[in-house]
C-alpha cells in the first residue's frame, strides 16, 4: 500500500537568523515607506527585538548604506542590460531609456525613482554632506556621463547640451511621478524627449513601446 506523500512546508521565515530577518524587512520598508522608518518597526515586523536591532545595527546607518548600494546596483544593472541590448545603436538606447523612464506602471517603485526619493531624505534630515547622498550623486555624474557619451557616439549635435536637457527632463518626471494624479505631465516624456533628439539632429522613428521595448 503507497502512503500519500508529506506535504511539504515551505521554510520559516524563523528559521533565518534575526540580523537576515531585519536586513530583509528595512529593504521592503524602505521601499514603501521611506528611510524614515522607526527602528522599533523594522524589528517588530522581523519578529524580534529593538535591542538586538541595536546590537547589529546601532542608529540603522548601516541598513540605509545597503538599502542605498543595492538601488544604485539595480540601475546599474538596467544601462548594462540595455547597453548589450543595442550596443551599436546609441539612439536605440536612449529612446528606449526614455520609454522606460516614461512608462506609468509601478514606477514608484523604481529604484532610480526610490533613489530619488532617498536622496531628498537623506539631503533634509542628514544635510548634504552625508557620505549615503555623495554615493547616489556619484551614481548620477556617472549616468551623466553615460547619456552624454551616448549622445556623442549618435553624432547628434551639441551633445552635452542635449544630454543635459533629456537627463533635465527625466529627473523631473521621476520626482514628479507622486505630485499628479493618473494624468501625469510624466506621461509625455518619451515624446518630449524624442522631440529634443530631432532637434538636435535623430532620425525621426516611431514612438517605443515602453512594455515591449520595440518600435
Amino acid at each position: 500500500m503507497h502512503q500519500l506523500p508529506k506535504k511539504v512546508q515551505p521554510p520559516s521565515q524563523f528559521e533565518k537568523p534575526a540580523k537576515e530577518r531585519m536586513i530583509e524587512v528595512a529593504d521592503t520598508l524602505f521601499r514603501i515607506l521611506g528611510i524614515r522608518v522607526a527602528d522599533g518597526l523594522i524589528a517588530k515586523e522581523a519578529h524580534s527585538s529593538v535591542e538586538i536591532f541595536y546590537k547589529y545595527f546601532g542608529n540603522g546607518e548601516p541598513l540605509i548604506g545597503r538599502f542605498v548600494k543595492s538601488l544604485i546596483a539595480e540601475s546599474e544593472s538596467y544601462w548594462r542590460g540595455l547597453a548589450a541590448e543595442d550596443e551599436n545603436d546609441p539612439v536605440a538606447q536612449l529612446r528606449k531609456w526614455l520609454a522606460y523612464e516614461g512608462h506609468q506602471i509601478g514606477y514608484m517603485m523604481e529604484p532610480r525613482v526610490l533613489l530619488s526619493r532617498t536622496a531628498a531624505e537623506l539631503f533634509e534630515i542628514r544635510k548634504h554632506q552625508h557620505p549615503f547622498l555623495r554615493e547616489i550623486e556619484e551614481h548620477w555624474q556617472a549616468e551623466r556621463r553615460r547619456v552624454v557619451g551616448l549622445c556623442k557616439a549618435a553624432k547628434l549635435r551639441d551633445p552635452v547640451e542635449l544630454a543635459d536637457k533629456l537627463l533635465l527632463l527625466v529627473h523631473g518626471a521621476r520626482n514628479e511621478r507622486g505630485a499628479y494624479g493618473s494624468l501625469k505631465p510624466s506621461r509625455l516624456l518619451q515624446q518630449a524627449g524624442n522631440e529634443m533628439m530631432l532637434a538636435h539632429g535623430a532620425a525621426d522613428r516611431p514612438a517605443i513601446d515602453p512594455i515591449t521595448g520595440q518600435d
